[in-house]
């Protein structure tokens, strides 16, 4: 069969001009060079483990530096908020891994955008195990001291221990976490209230909860004072009774002002009967403290009697019979 080259001859030139006019377009763009700084994602980090260091020549690297060859336009319209180098470590384990950067890790680049070069090549990540400690004490950092005959009376943090986590080589170290300083030099009697915002002891440790509530009372310097030959009163009695020892020494503590002004009178040793305790035997029962009037010794407390029981035995006599 003969074939005809001359047939449609001016459709077959039109085609020719028209392939070589979109060639010359495609091969004869005018390409350019763009750098641009992008971050590095990692994936793919396995929950027990936490990424300590991302180093290129023992300088950290959050960042990499990446050459697009591409058109004046593509370049224009590229946007280095819209690109990022992912990493995906799922496959590493614990210790120190040299790992290739390359162009096919580049994430949110456009169609006809190449990547020619990237700053680190390489890129030096150390893995460790994730350490948590669930019970980790919080340490009020306390500053100064209160006035003269001033003291701290309380100090509660709320809650009184948080938990932590982070690279065990750093977690296994902690013993307590410290809150910022509460300067209380020269204060008087007051109650201080702060929220305070924990700061871990190193950047890779997280606290949960990241703040608590610190609460300072300060009042008067505690004092102690010994009161003898306190005579045991009896409550509650409904038969006659014989006990010992008949008096105490009482050993009271309190604000400087309130136990100065206490005397032997304000001081009361007690039992007290319920009325179904055995009667014509030997028992003990634990004295009891009181402070009259309370409202003017509102913060003395017992510290100590010099016996911790009373011996009593009831009669079958009722009193009053």
């Amino acid at each position: 069969m003969k074939i005809n080259l001359l047939r449609n001859l001016p459709l077959k030139l039109i085609s020719l001009l028209i392939a070589i006019f979109l060639w010359l377009m495609v091969t004869g763009k005018d390409y350019r060079y763009g750098d641009f700084i992008i971050p590095i994602e990692l994936k793919g980090v396995p929950e027990n483990m936490i990424l300590t260091r991302a180093v290129s020549e023992d300088q950290e690297i959050k960042n990499a530096t990446v050459r697009v060859r591409a058109t004046e336009t593509v370049l224009r319209s590229l946007d280095e908020r819209s690109m990022y180098l992912q990493l995906d470590v799922s496959d590493l384990g614990v210790g120190h891994h040299p790992v290739q950067l390359s162009g096919e890790m580049v994430m949110g680049k456009p169609p006809g955008a190449e990547i020619t070069e990237i700053t680190p090549r390489v890129l030096e990540l150390d893995i460790e195990d994730l350490l948590i400690k669930p019970v980790v004490v919080v340490n009020p950092e306390i500053l100064g001291k209160p006035a003269d005959n001033f003291d701290i009376w309380q100090i509660k943090c709320d809650p009184p221990s948080v938990r932590v986590q982070g690279p065990k080589s750093v977690v296994e170290k902690i013993e307590k976490i410290s809150t910022p300083q509460i300067n209380v030099d020269g204060m008087t009697q007051s109650t201080i209230e702060r929220s305070l915002l924990l700061v871990p002891p190193d950047p890779m440790v997280s606290i949960f909860p990241e703040v608590v509530s610190l609460r300072i009372r300060i009042g008067e310097k505690l004092i102690s004072r010994n009161f003898r030959n306190v005579p045991v009163e009896i409550v509650g009695a409904a038969y006659l009774l014989r006990i010992n020892p008949k008096s105490l020494s009482v050993t009271v503590a309190g604000p400087i002002s309130q136990i100065e002004n206490l005397s032997r009178k304000n001081v009361r040793a007690f039992i007290k009967l319920a009325g179904n305790e055995k009667r014509q035997e030997d028992i003990r029962i634990d004295p009891l403290f009181a402070c009259t009037p309370a409202d003017s010794f509102p913060d003395v407390r017992l510290e100590r009697f010099s016996q911790s029981y009373v011996d009593v035995f009831i009669t079958d006599n009722r009193i009053n019979q």
